[in-house]
């Protein structure tokens, strides 16, 4: 129970931290809690890339947008130091740039959290074993064809 506790401690300063100007301490637990109704595979192209160069897995970076039953969106996705406790984040959808494009969109049914999704997406990130943000967002769109009840 005590891991449990922690995770959610480490998961919550993470999304403070990238989500504070928007969301309250309060509403921290809430948004960690909150039912995801759908969610986005999205992919854009990495920064710093030419426009010219494909936008291929070496040359993007993935995330998913999920769609909470309240209707807002955000984004969870994974790289390197991108949070302090967690390398996957959540942040506010609105920040997206219009690089963005959806790849595919998973009906959960309200049948995962935020938290799952964050969880899923793994804590820390590594290239060399695999922890990168593609198996991220592809790990927590599986999620949506495993639901549970």
């Amino acid at each position: 129970m005590t891991d449990i506790r922690l995770s959610v401690v480490l998961v919550l300063s993470v999304c403070w931290a990238l989500c504070g100007a928007d969301l309250p301490p309060s509403g921290l637990n809430e948004l960690y809690n909150s039912r995801v109704v759908s969610a986005d595979l999205v992919r854009r192209p990495k920064q710093g890339m030419p426009s010219w160069v494909p936008n291929t897995y070496f040359t993007s970076h993935s995330g998913v947008r999920v769609t909470l039953d309240n209707g807002k969106q955000y984004l969870i996705h994974k790289g390197p130091g991108y949070g302090k406790a967690s390398d996957t984040v959540v942040t506010d959808a609105r920040h997206m740039s219009n690089k963005w494009q959806v790849k595919k969109t998973e009906n959960f049914g309200g049948s995962r959290t935020v938290g799952d999704m964050v969880k899923a997406g793994g804590s820390r990130y590594s290239i060399l074993r695999g922890k990168h943000c593609h198996t991220a967002a592809k790990n927590m769109m599986r999620l949506g064809r495993r639901r549970r009840h």
